[in-house]
């Protein structure tokens, strides 16, 4: 896999992560109180992540994650997970998925094969 492809992948779960716990609902219905470090630590290697991917990509990211509430979406069943828009042959029939940054030519966004 593309390691760029990698680091989007895991930026997005990492967003999702931060997202969920900086959210006081998610520690209450926990029984917790938020636990600040944890919020801390998440962010500082969400951080590290993301100086991994080049800028021009990053910054993409970032935008689509601001329209969409994410920046990479799976590919199931030659469907774009993000639009449901079935994809074009030519990205389906290719041997060597996840070896380059693809994005959907219907949203934009992002999209690996899982």
């Amino acid at each position: 896999m593309d390691p760029v492809l990698e680091c989007l992948i895991v930026l997005h779960d990492l967003d999702s992560i931060i997202d969920a716990v900086s959210n006081p609902k998610y520690w209450e219905n926990l029984g917790l109180e938020k636990d600040e470090k944890r919020v801390h630590d998440l962010s500082q290697k969400r951080d590290e992540i993301a100086k991994r991917v080049p800028k021009p990509v990053l910054r993409q990211y970032e935008r689509l994650r601001k329209r969409y509430h994410r920046g990479i979406a799976p590919v199931v069943g030659n469907t774009c997970m993000n639009c449901f828009s079935e994809l074009p042959t030519a990205m389906v029939s290719k041997s060597e998925k996840n070896k380059t940054v693809e994005r959907c030519p219907s949203c934009g966004i992002f999209i690996y094969w899982g």
